[in-house]
């Protein structure tokens, strides 16, 4: 049973380095089963918010500096519909980063829009860096009549957009700004981190609390510039009605008024995260094999290490961590794998990581070196062949992986974490997404959208 597995895990010694943010170190003080109610009077609304709902949102406005915030139970994938839809009409241009999470893809196909996608460049060990602001702003020039910029913004690995120069250039054109900041509910609390992405000029702005922060699963908040225009906002709070539950949980609502309490009471706290990440990335210089560095511009929260001449994949690195120092981390990709930290982890676990990684050097498998696969472009260009929309209705049938080649694929298929698309619908299917893919089943990376699993098929265009 689930309950079985859940209360195992909580029970071990089995440190979290991945998300939530509160790293199952709080304890609620109420019993979330005796705070599980309904819109009772004096209760508030969170779709109609007149009374305690309002003012938490407020509370949430006046700590990320926003003009509004709405509280969400949905996480930011239901952030990134509702801006989607609030910014855009059915069939308009949106330019988007091609790294954008699956949720703003299946915006774009509900809503029948024109795709312009922004590329990021890889760093010799396969990770995704940012686009820039030549990337955007050759993007903005070339389709004036886009409704709207989307910028993901920190990515999964903590990289970091010029978001004030991409939202400045965007709105000379009267396009709006929408920033997927999931994982960036962190950022601005201390000057280690990069600067909050609401103080960038974004028009919304939609950030996970649960991804970097103390609070549950699926909580999420949106953050709104007026920008003079009450129609603008009511098409916001419209599609925050359409695409999040009528049945909102106050247990997560509750989780989010104590994540805020903590914001407003705790920024001397951040400052001592910030001293415990600088402390851990020194001792991580003598490190001889692996390579544990936060880049310009990057999160330092997010900690990426790179397989250097360790002669590991990503993820042998995360499986060894996980059996011989009892470290669970968030993620694995070819060469890399990623530990995510949050304001909830003392020295002491980052010590266990540190220590984990230099018992790893001086192992015995690691005597021989060899060369770990780089994961290359995983988010090219492909040919349009259809618009997502019409892809994804049209007559399907699904082939093995193997025979996709050369053909249109009618669904997205994604690496996830962190769910970005490498297969889009309405794309022409390579051969090297193929091999990519393949490669990634080997290495026992997830895969979502083949059927059956890592070896089964992938729905295409009859």
């Amino acid at each position: 049973m689930l309950d079985d597995k859940l209360r195992e895990l909580a029970e071990s010694d089995v440190y979290p380095f991945h998300m939530p943010g509160h790293k199952r170190r709080l304890q609620s003080p109420a019993d979330p089963y005796r705070i599980d109610i309904t819109e009772i009077e004096g209760f508030d609304d969170l779709h109609d918010p007149q009374g305690v709902i309002l003012e938490e949102e407020e509370a949430a406005a006046a700590i990320y500096g926003a003009d509004r915030s709405y509280l969400m139970v949905n996480g930011s994938t239901g952030g990134n519909l509702a801006a989607v839809f609030a910014a855009t009409h059915d069939g308009d241009t949106v330019i988007m980063g091609r790294n954008c999470h699956k949720s703003v893809y299946h915006a774009a196909e509900l809503r029948r829009l024109r795709t312009v996608y922004v590329y990021s460049q890889l760093t010799p060990e396969g990770m995704a860096m940012e686009a820039g602001y030549e990337g955007y702003r050759q993007a903005i020039d070339r389709h004036p009549e886009a409704a709207a910029v989307i910028v993901t913004s920190p990515t999964y690995e903590g990289m970091t957009e010029p978001l004030p120069e991409i939202a400045a250039y965007a709105h000379t054109h009267g396009m709006k700004v929408i920033v997927d900041a999931a994982h960036g509910a962190h950022l601005g609390f201390d000057p280690y981190f990069p600067p909050s992405p609401v103080d960038s000029g974004a028009d919304l702005v939609i950030m996970s609390l649960h991804k970097t922060l103390p609070a549950l699963t699926q909580t999420a908040v949106l953050h709104c510039r007026r920008s003079g225009d009450d129609f603008w906002q009511s098409r916001v709070e419209h599609y925050l009605n359409c695409f999040q539950t009528s049945s909102p949980s106050y247990v997560l609502m509750d989780s989010m008024s104590l994540c805020l309490r903590f914001l407003q009471q705790g920024r001397e706290r951040f400052a001592a995260y910030a001293g415990r990440l600088r402390e851990f990335y020194r001792q991580c210089k003598t490190l001889r094999r692996f390579y544990v560095e936060a880049r310009p511009g990057q999160d330092p929260s997010k900690i990426v290490i790179f397989a250097g001449d360790s002669g590991l994949s990503g993820g042998e690195i995360s499986r060894r961590l996980r059996e011989e120092s009892r470290l669970a981390l968030e993620m694995s990709s070819f060469s890399y794998c990623l530990a995510m930290s949050s304001v909830m982890d003392e020295s002491g676990a980052l010590g266990r990581l540190f220590d984990g990684l230099r018992r790893m050097e001086e192992g015995d498998l690691l005597e021989k070196k060899s060369a770990v696969p780089m994961l290359r472009q995983p988010f090219a260009e492909h040919e349009a062949v259809l618009p997502l929309w019409e892809a994804a209705a049209s007559s399907q049938r699904v082939l093995p992986l193997a025979e996709s080649a050369g053909c249109v694929a009618a669904s997205e298929v994604c690496l996830y974490p962190p769910g970005i698309p490498v297969l889009v619908a309405g794309e022409r299917i390579k051969k090297e997404d193929v091999e990519l893919l393949e490669r990634a089943a080997e290495a026992g990376l997830k895969i979502t959208g083949c059927f059956r699993g890592n070896e089964g098929g992938v729905s295409v265009v009859n």
